[in-house]
């Protein structure tokens, strides 16, 4: 009687032991799950607040052993997990209510594969034979792997996340300096508008005392400032005028010689804000190249037109760069030049190759023989969308 009462003594013991351990492994998981979590909202919101999460981060794990401890169904923590989340988004990171529902999605979502995914492995383990401490052993490593591999899901989406945000916000930036360009023209323009009665006058007054080369030295140089405030790109789309203006402008004020050869003989659905990302970045990579270039080299040519059902747009900058190794079609005396592979775009072609791809369009960026070469060809109609590159070449 005395062995029997020992012996279930150290089975309730270590029963006991068992489900202490697995209490805080549970803990643990939960609490190592809590904190990216709450990283990837921080990193999704752009924001971290470490009090907030802190304390959220309290709360998942003080639930957690609440509901543990009672043995909740599923439902009821899945149901607690989302109302963390969704608060945590709202009140601390400050998102927006239906903002908030993508990032709740994307960790339920992985929540929920790896409870699923769990609960399947372990119900398949149990049907074989294996001692309990093997079985416990065998959880364990289970919902750790599970729990490291939902980790790196959620950072890696936080990453993608960020980089698509830093695209955007560098696309804002382009339209902001854009703004500020036409606005400093504008005021140029005022004032040059503002003087123009006195400069005729200095000009009537030279004619009349007979000063004649020094009248015309005056109407040359009124001249100049003229052209320079009035750059003659007509386009045949207004957006891409007033665009390609303040980039000549901006290039020729800084000794770039800027030649531009564009015409859209007509309409076509591409919209002119994804027109304007194409020659802004382009324009805004091509001008930082040349002021590597000396004054007397610095130059930009800008080809387009439209041929059958595809717009083929060039974008030529002159581009001397000794220390960077060949790329792999440069040539054979090792030679600055051949494709720029995808890997070594920096943000503003990524976005002319995502605004390119939109439409159905390619896009080549390649150096060659001291130039740095954008070739770029869109389809111009929805239709054309699924013709070959063969066709697009005939």
């Amino acid at each position: 009687m005395r062995y029997s009462e020992k012996r279930g003594d150290r089975m309730g013991g270590a029963e006991s032991f068992h489900a202490g351990l697995f209490y805080v492994w549970w803990m643990f998981i939960n609490g190592f799950l809590s904190f990216f979590e709450m990283r990837f909202l921080q990193d999704m919101a752009g924001a971290r607040r470490r009090i907030s999460a802190a304390v959220c981060l309290f709360a998942s794990c003080a639930l957690t052993f609440l509901t543990m401890y009672l043995q909740s169904s599923e439902l009821c923590r899945m149901l607690l997990h989302t109302g963390i989340i969704f608060c945590f988004s709202v009140f601390a990171m400050k998102f927006k209510v239906f903002e908030a529902v993508a990032p709740a999605a994307v960790i339920l979502t992985l929540y929920a594969f790896m409870e699923g995914f769990q609960n399947v492995l372990m119900s398949r383990l149990v049907e074989k034979s294996m001692s309990e401490q093997m079985g416990i052993a065998v959880q364990f490593a289970v919902t750790g792997v599970l729990a490291v591999l939902t980790a790196g899901s959620l950072c890696f989406i936080a990453k993608k996340s960020a980089s698509m945000r830093k695209e955007r916000e560098s696309s804002y930036r382009h339209v902001l300096d854009n703004l500020d360009e036409v606005k400093r023209r504008n005021e140029r323009y005022l004032a040059f508008q503002h003087d123009i009665d006195n400069h005729l006058l200095v000009v009537q007054g030279l004619v009349q005392e007979k000063r004649y080369e020094e009248a015309e030295e005056y109407y040359g140089n009124l001249k100049v400032r003229s052209d320079s405030l009035a750059a003659g790109i007509h386009t045949g789309n207004l957006a891409a005028d007033v665009l390609l203006k303040e980039k000549a402008g901006l290039a020729e004020s800084k000794g770039i010689k800027v030649s531009c050869d564009v015409h859209f003989s007509r309409k076509f659905f591409i919209e002119d804000a994804d027109l304007c990302t194409i020659l802004a970045n382009g324009m805004d990579n091509a001008i930082q190249a040349c002021m590597k270039e000396s004054q007397e080299k610095r130059e930009i040519t800008v080809k387009a037109g439209m041929k059958h059902q595809f717009l083929i747009l060039n974008m030529t900058n002159t581009y001397n760069a000794p220390e960077l190794k060949p790329l792999a079609a440069g040539g054979a005396d090792g030679s600055v030049g051949g494709l720029l592979q995808e890997s070594d775009y920096g943000v503003g072609l990524r976005n002319i190759k995502r605004t390119v791809e939109k439409y159905g369009g390619t896009m080549r960026a390649e150096r060659e023989q001291g130039k740095f070469c954008l070739r770029m060809m869109l389809c111009l109609e929805p239709s054309a969308k699924g013709a070959s590159l063969s066709d697009k070449e005939k």
